[in-house]
């Protein structure tokens, strides 16, 4: 069966015509739900303004006892430390305080080496 350019042209153009007309319809579906999704994230954080005679002066927050630090362990580690641990709250959006550092004891291998070992024996 032979098939003139004619037909094969039709073929292509509403093949292409149709792939681009439902790419068309799945970007304004995505735009449409992301519209409706920050609508109704936008109503549920809007919450209803406090009365006046409600509103309380602010409060200084109380101050934090400096962690519990063994021996040997210098400064710059526990400076280190605190950083990691404020930068990670930072992240997930929580505040996490930092009560106390020693040094690991247990394995011949150290944190790192556990921590290695466990990545590459973890089953698939």
């Amino acid at each position: 069966m032979q098939m003139d350019g004619t037909y094969v042209g039709s073929v292509v153009l509403s093949g292409l015509s149709i792939v681009f007309l439902a790419l068309v319809l799945l970007i304004l579906f995505v735009w449409l739900m992301d519209k409706v999704f920050k609508a109704v994230n936008g109503a549920k954080k809007k919450a209803p303004a406090p009365k006046e005679e409600l509103k309380a002066a602010p409060v200084a927050p109380a101050p934090t006892p400096a962690p519990v630090v063994e021996d040997g362990i210098s400064d710059e580690v526990v400076a280190v430390i605190a950083a990691a641990v404020a930068a990670m709250g930072a992240e997930s959006g929580k505040t996490f305080k930092l009560t106390g550092i020693k040094r690991s004891s247990g394995s011949r291998r150290g944190v790192w080496g556990n921590a290695g070992a466990a990545e590459n024996t973890r089953p698939f």
